[in-house]
């Protein structure tokens, strides 16, 4: 089965079919070829210990079914597959179609088909450079995959599903680790700086990147690929949400309310801690969304002040307490919001939070 991409830029985005010649349609009306600029090759990863003149195959796959460790009952292992990589890091976007090898597991290690990959705005970023510690050659992005486990020298987890998280491994005993900030751990191992990303067909990971899925997940009902989201934007909105410490029927604030981060940061809010959500964007993004159902994240949505000062900021700040007023029914002393989430990489985002909250408030900017 070959990978199908589920972009997670977008409200509602999804690509179909064949995600190596797809349209992607968010919303009903837009529209962009996946593969516009692609260009197909043949190339090899750098480890694979597989000479070129070796391999036979074509757009069908060609398989080896000679394995060390234990496979998936009747789905030949792979020898080559198709990936989206960048050959050369630089300071362009430069995402290339190629066929490359299938690399065998090691011990602690599993190769999971890659059943469907989300698409977050960071892979652009890891995608040039490159930053410190990325590969310089035949980067492969992606890490919002969900997949099945078909060969691992652990037979236990061999044809389960599972999602592939950005953070691989983190020492557990540092500083940062004991404190909870495992994304900090100077010794992580992540997906796909240190490790290949899901922007392929089969994916060699430690198995420490593998998330067990509900079993509620595979009853055949649910549509994972609207979950890949949940392996990164979606976990980044739940732990900002926490950490405002929402009670029922508190008024949260939510500043990019538009973005990936932002919808679900406003969805969890709203419908799994019972907050009741004020969502704030540039207005070009409000004005898109006013006009469709934003009920899932968003009780009421204003525009940002096109300043952070004189008229425009009073008259924003005036709409903004206004709306608290109005979500509390105007219930109890007027006061503003009990907690702000920036979820916007915007600078005049971050501009005078301290009046978006009352005294006493949560002021929580996601990273």
């Amino acid at each position: 089965m070959l990978a199908t991409l589920t972009p997670c830029v977008s409200l509602g985005g999804k690509i179909s079919g064949d995600p190596f010649n797809s349209t992607v349609t968010s919303n009903g009306d837009l529209k962009r070829n996946a593969t516009a600029a692609l260009r197909i090759h043949d190339t090899l990863e750098p480890d694979s210990n597989l000479d070129k003149e070796s391999l036979q195959y074509d757009d069908n796959l060609s398989t080896s079914t000679i394995a060390e460790s234990p496979e998936m009952p009747g789905l030949p292992f792979p020898l080559i597959q198709r990936a989206v990589l960048t050959p050369e890091m630089g300071e362009n976007l430069n995402l290339v179609l190629r066929k490359i090898a299938v690399r065998e597991p090691d011990n602690g290690e599993a190769v999971i088909q890659i059943l469907y990959s989300g698409i977050c705005r960071s892979d652009a970023s890891f995608s040039i450079g490159p930053g410190a510690g990325y590969p310089k050659q035949n980067h492969i992005a992606g890490h919002e995959g969900i997949g099945r486990v078909i060969k691992s020298h652990d037979p236990f987890i061999i044809g389960r599903t599972f999602g592939i998280r950005y953070l691989g491994k983190s020492c557990g005993s540092c500083t940062y680790c004991l404190r909870g900030l495992f994304t900090s751990c100077p010794s992580q191992l992540n997906v796909p700086k240190h490790i290949t990303g899901t922007f392929q067909e089969y994916a060699t990971v430690p198995t420490s990147c593998l998330v067990p899925l509900p079993d509620a997940f595979l009853r055949g009902d649910v549509d994972l690929a609207l979950y890949t989201a949940a392996l990164c934007s979606g976990s980044t909105a739940l732990v900002s949400v926490r950490a405002a410490k929402p009670s029922l029927g508190d008024v949260v604030i939510v500043v990019g309310v538009a973005g990936a981060i932002g919808h679900l940061t406003g969805a969890i809010a709203k419908q799994i801690f019972g907050a009741r959500v004020i969502g704030i964007d540039l207005k070009s993004k409000i004005d898109v969304i006013q006009s469709q159902d934003y009920g899932d994240y968003s009780d009421i949505l204003l525009s940002a002040p096109e300043t952070n000062a004189g008229d425009a900021w009073s008259d924003f700040h005036s709409m903004l307490m206004q709306s608290c007023e109005k979500l509390r029914r105007n219930y109890g002393l007027r006061r503003a919001a009990e907690a702000v989430i920036v979820a916007s990489s915007s600078f005049s985002a971050f501009q005078r939070l301290d009046e978006y909250v009352y005294d006493g408030g949560r002021i929580v900017c996601v990273g």
